[in-house]
């Protein structure tokens, strides 16, 4: 008697266990971008366009007659609120930056903004960041700290302050 419910549970408990593993092996699917939603703003539209070929263009925020950062940056605001999980950026030119995910204006605070990750040496042009806090929001913040284009403009500054001080 024992033996004939045996094999019917164990028959069912490979089912079980093939069916887990296989859920646990495959490709895990993308999330609809939220970027992309109606509604969605920022601050350069270039960079929630859907083409990752467009070049967007970070810009430095002026707040009441003074900066808010002396770095550029780029501000998207969605429509609704949403748990953010991952942040995905498309740049072949960024190097160093700083992402930030709106908190929300809160008395008990000194900022509304949460650094979610800092990276200071990019190398590849698909940078993709986790969000590991899970909290609601609608606004998330890319700070520019650093581009490969800094050195050429630099050396070019440079030169120029050069030139015009031998013209001189």
């Amino acid at each position: 008697m024992f033996n004939k419910f045996i094999r019917p549970f164990l028959l069912l408990c490979i089912c079980v266990l093939m069916a887990g593993c296989s859920a646990l092996f495959s490709e895990q699917e993308w999330s609809d971008n939220y970027a992309l939603l109606d509604g969605t703003n920022a601050t350069s539209w270039e960079v929630i366009d859907g083409d990752i070929e467009t070049v967007g263009q970070a810009q430095v925020r002026k707040g009441a007659g003074k900066s808010i950062t002396s770095s550029p940056e780029v501000v998207i605001t969605l429509p609704v609120k949403k748990v953010i999980r991952k942040v995905v950026i498309h740049s072949d030119n960024i190097k160093k930056f700083n992402l930030y995910i709106y908190k929300g204006e809160s008395a008990l605070s000194d900022s509304d903004w949460q650094l979610i990750k800092g990276l200071q040496s990019v190398k590849t042009g698909t940078i993709v960041v986790p969000v590991l806090y899970s909290f609601p929001t609608d606004k998330v913040r890319l700070v520019v700290l650093g581009t490969t284009d800094d050195g050429a403009l630099t050396r070019q500054q440079g030169s120029h302050r050069l030139a015009s001080a031998t013209s001189t």
